[in-house]
């Protein structure tokens, strides 16, 4: 059974996640891409690599995840410890990876 996740965007809950095959000209890459968030009073939410930013003082999306079945198991020193609190900051491409080799997901065509 693969882990449970709990995502965050800009310090909000997010409870779904738009992941989608990547198109270029039409074709299958075989690469997925996070496409968007669903935040709760907003509704869907299209979010951007921030890779490359057109202005300098264009603000960064703060995407982030936290593996609730590794943190539900963690040691309470430990989560004590952790300012954190378990939660880890990824980019849309990072999160992609780490979904799929939990399980999560699958990126095949």
């Amino acid at each position: 059974m693969p882990p449970e996740f709990s995502f965050r965007l800009n310090g909000t809950i997010v409870p779904m996640l738009f992941i989608q095959k990547e198109r270029v000209d039409g074709i299958l890459t075989g690469r997925m891409r996070l496409k968007a968030v669903w935040i709760d009073g907003i509704g869907r939410f299209v979010i951007d690599d921030d890779e490359h930013p057109w202005e300098l003082t264009f603000p960064q999306h703060v995407l982030e995840y936290r593996n609730e079945t590794i943190w539900d198991n963690t040691s309470p020193v430990v989560r004590q410890q952790d300012k954190q609190e378990g939660w880890r900051r990824v980019t849309p491409e990072e999160l992609v990876n780490i979904l799929e080799n939990a399980g999560v997901i699958s990126c095949r065509l």
